[in-house]
């Protein structure tokens, strides 16, 4: 199950952060390459101790997306620059502009540490 953090975001109503959430999960599943349905993404926004320069430098990150062959490098880097729009578009809602947003995609092999009790 990939998951998919949003670090250094400014204060958001939690309006603002359910439309963020449904945003990326859009995004993600309209990629068919991923073959992901919305209920197989968390959303994470960890909070800042700092409040210092929140919402000035984004930082997104997907963990936990198992390799595939039809996860391409392609693959990967549309994801990233989806996931890049759709925080960028939230930003410009909000009336407001990041200075640089980020994403990095980590592919994830299973065989390398996994377990859950999910059952398929």
């Amino acid at each position: 199950m990939p998951v998919i953090k949003v670090w250094c975001l400014p204060k958001m109503s939690e309006e603002q952060l359910k439309m963020l959430h449904k945003n990326i999960v859009g995004a993600v599943v309209d990629l068919v390459d991923l073959d992901l349905k919305g209920d197989d993404i968390n959303c994470l926004f960890p909070p800042d101790s700092m409040s210092y320069g929140l919402g000035k430098e984004v930082i997104i990150e997907v963990t936990g997306l198992f390799e595939k062959p039809e996860r391409t490098e392609e693959v990967r880097r549309n994801l990233a620059q989806a996931l890049g729009f759709v925080v960028h578009a939230m930003f410009l809602h909000m009336h407001m502009k990041a200075s640089l947003i980020e994403c990095f995609v980590y592919p994830f092999n299973p065989e390398q540490g996994f377990w859950t009790n999910r059952r398929p």
